[in-house]
């Protein structure tokens, strides 16, 4: 039996029409509810028409999250979109003003899936049944009343908070970001500015790598740690609790209000509790190349999305990226004017293929596992689920042992898990595989690992920037594609994917086992993302910022 499934909706002034799938919908009945409370809707010509401004009793909708459903033959099922409609919803957004256009009614549209349905049930007390897929991208409408903000660099903790509790703490922690801000004032005002202070930090990786370390050596190797004093701060900040932040930041304060130039290669709170000396250089070297899930402001309206001004991502004096053709992406990453950018290409990538460093790194790799020599190895990287570093996760049931087994035992390949640092689960392989098939997840860096890997699997994550340099197979491994574009976001969507895109894994068994790969992807993928250069990148680096070489 084919289940009901809304086509599109269009408004039309206070009407929202919705059309189904299904013609005919005489026999169902539907509903909009909080989980709290429940109102009638109503149909007409086979289309649900919604009346915004009259739900029941001449009301509105409250402030709230809404879900649509419909019974019939007294089973209730949640309705969900088509992907077609999904990708429509960001354009139904609705505002209406009006009190001299001081307030607004505003109604957006959002999607949920099964599981977080099943939680906020749970937490509601709510009738339990719920009649969907897990597949199904189930459709919530937000409803809010709002009023003019003229402060909008200030935040309304009363708004914030679910309890007095939760106020009290966010109002301590307003206090302890101010008392920060003027110890570092202080401080900043008996520094001594010579233009010779380089510190490299990072708050979520231990110890210096990627981007980072490829200027620190190549500053060293040019002997400019002569001219320079390089200090180096590395932690784990953001796996923290806030107070032991504050502590850690306080004991930053002075380091940082020495520096002259600041290099960090990932989001840094610090930099949005204090605001920098104009005579100190902040450069965001970024630890990944680009990839196809949204990240800073590119997420601006969805969950977790920055402020629109309290981010450390508008701090940043300069930004560097891997061409000229990638700028329009970090311009909407981080928020800040083109002109902020340097497209010196990635430092991490000078002589990455050198011939000597790749055949060293395989010898040093078939002495660690021996047992893989001769086999042509895959790699399984994709991107993590979830919405924060806390919550990270990666769903393994979507992922068939005995197929990789086979596969591996047939065709003579090993298989490699190299699951993003975010995931604290391990994999669980069979014994009886562990020949071919392992957890390398805590192994090396991912980038040298490429040296040994003829295929990459992946779905979302920037790795695809660096492994595109190999000109080696990738599949792109997204059983949930339309519901992470969707929800996640995206800044292109996996069409666009330098390789074939699978929802199912059955469909990466066969792409590899037919070897049909889409190689006519990837060279109009390499165009955008690389220039051409006659010098390294780090040294790019280096003379326009440091040595001021801007020409």
């Amino acid at each position: 039996m084919e289940k009901l499934v809304i086509n599109e909706m269009v408004w039309n002034n206070i009407y929202l029409i919705i059309d189904f799938n299904i013609k005919d919908i005489t026999e169902y009945d539907f509903f909009i509810t909080d989980l709290k409370h429940t109102y009638p809707l109503y149909k007409q010509n086979n289309e649900l028409i919604i009346n915004i401004v009259n739900i029941q009793d001449t009301k509105l909708l409250d402030n709230g999250k809404w879900y649509l459903f419909y019974n019939k033959n007294g089973a209730r099922s949640y309705l969900a979109v088509s992907a077609e409609c999904g990708y429509q919803l960001e354009h139904l957004d609705k505002v209406y003003r009006y009190g001299a256009e001081c307030y607004a009614y505003v109604v957006n549209f959002q999607i949920t899936d099964k599981q977080s349905l099943e939680t906020k049930i749970e937490q509601m007390h709510s009738d339990k049944s719920i009649q969907c897929d897990d597949a199904d991208l189930l459709l919530c409408m937000f409803t809010t009343y709002m009023k003019r903000n003229d402060r909008p660099d200030k935040k309304d903790i009363r708004l914030e908070s679910k309890s007095f509790k939760q106020a009290i703490r966010k109002l301590l922690f307003i206090i302890v970001k101010a008392s920060i801000r003027m110890l570092y004032r202080v401080l900043n005002a008996i520094r001594r500015n010579d233009g010779k202070h380089i510190l490299f930090m990072s708050e979520t990786r231990v110890p210096i790598s990627g981007n980072l370390k490829a200027i620190d050596d190549r500053i060293k190797e040019r002997e400019l740690d002569k001219e320079f004093i390089i200090s180096y701060s590395f932690s784990k900040t953001l796996q923290q609790s806030k107070l032991k932040t504050f502590f850690t930041w306080s004991r930053l304060l002075w380091l940082i209000a020495k520096q002259d130039y600041i290099f960090v290669d990932d989001y840094v709170p610090i930099f949005k509790t204090i605001k920098l000396s104009n005579k100190t250089k902040l450069i965001q070297v970024w630890h990944a190349g680009v990839g196809f899930k949204s990240v800073g402001y590119s997420r601006f309206g969805k969950s977790g999305s920055p402020l629109p001004k309290d981010s450390c991502h508008r701090k940043y004096d300069y930004a560097l990226v891997g061409s000229k053709g990638l700028i329009p992406v970090y311009e909407e990453v981080f928020g800040i004017d083109r002109d902020h950018f340097i497209a010196t290409g990635l430092p991490r990538l000078d002589n990455y293929l050198n011939v000597d460093k790749i055949t060293a790194y395989k010898d040093k790799f078939y002495t660690d596992f021996p047992a893989l020599k001769g086999r042509k190895i895959i790699m399984f990287a994709p991107t993590y689920r979830g919405t924060t570093q806390k919550d990270a996760y990666y769903p393994y049931d979507k992922i068939n042992m005995q197929s990789i087994a086979k596969l591996c035992e047939e065709e003579n390949y090993a298989f490699l898990f190299k699951m993003h640092p975010f995931i604290t689960e391990k994999v669980n392989i069979p014994q009886a595989y562990s020949t071919y098939i392992k957890d390398v997840s805590a192994y090396g860096d991912i980038n040298e690992m490429f040296y040994v890997t003829d295929i990459l699997i992946t779905d979302f994550s920037s790795n695809i920037y660096e492994f595109s340099l190999q000109r080696k197979p990738m599949i792109f491994y997204a059983f949930d594609k339309d519901f992470y574009q969707l929800t996640r976001g995206v800044h292109r969507t996996l069409e666009e994917a330098p390789g074939n895109v699978c929802k199912t894994f059955d469909e990466v068994i066969d792409v590899i086992k037919n070897e049909n790969y889409a190689y006519d992807k990837l060279d109009s993928f390499l165009k955008e993302s690389f220039d051409n250069h006659d010098m390294l990148s780090a040294d790019l680096v280096i003379n326009s910022i440091l040595l001021d070489e801007k020409n």
